[in-house]
């Protein structure tokens, strides 16, 4: 009989970790709840991540701009940049008593999470996608931002603003975009982030927008 490469203790440390991954598949992500998104199903935390996956892959096909970004290390951060929410939960900016600790118990949470690892590395890719300072951290952190943009793009039919969160109507951000006549909650997010992009991802935003003046 061959001999396992992997030991029953490791095996176990690594279903773990899936199991506790896999649970991001039932978590609704909860920007959407506040927004009042209807429909039969709304995205889950783990479709989030799968989307900003797709994204990476798509730009990066699209575009010889970026043909010395490490592709894999941006996937690596982007499976992993939602870990934390596997304990602390999905926190949004109207959150905010939960915004102040956010990075502090989020830090705890994905230190939890690898204590079976055997080396740092995920935290380490991890802190440079929160850092935001190397070129494949500034391309995984626009993915994030856009995915979200194109899936409030994807709901902008199925928002109810009637019934709508209150703290979100009473943000000041949003009173701002509001008095500026935007009257969606998809291009509330798309003005938000479009400050945030560059190149590609700057491109698609003009584009999105270019998709709401022509109907």
């Amino acid at each position: 009989m061959k001999n396992a490469d992997y030991s029953e203790d490791k095996c176990e440390k690594i279903l773990k970790f899936y199991m506790l991954s896999n649970k991001l598949k039932n978590v609704i992500r909860t920007g959407w709840k506040y927004w009042a998104v209807e429909g039969e199903r709304v995205e889950s935390i783990a479709e989030h991540v799968f989307g900003t996956l797709m994204l990476a892959v798509s730009i990066y096909a699209h575009s010889d701009k970026y043909e010395d970004l490490n592709i894999e290390r941006v996937a690596l951060m982007l499976a992993l940049h939602e870990t934390e929410e596997i304990l602390i939960g999905d926190i949004t900016m109207f959150d905010y008593d939960s915004v102040k600790t956010k990075k502090e118990n989020g830090r705890k949470a994905v230190e939890k999470l690898f204590e079976d690892s055997e080396t740092d590395k995920f935290l380490k890719i991890i802190d440079e996608f929160e850092s935001g300072k190397t070129k494949e951290a500034k391309f995984a952190y626009m993915c994030d931002k856009l995915e979200a943009d194109l899936q409030a793009y994807i709901y902008r039919n199925n928002f109810n603003m009637d019934k709508v969160n209150p703290t979100c109507l009473a943000d000041d951000r949003i009173k701002t975009m509001r008095k500026a006549g935007l009257d969606r909650p998809d291009k509330f997010f798309l003005a938000s982030d479009k400050p945030k992009f560059d190149g590609a991802f700057l491109d698609i935003a003009n584009y999105l927008e270019k998709l709401e003046e022509d109907k």
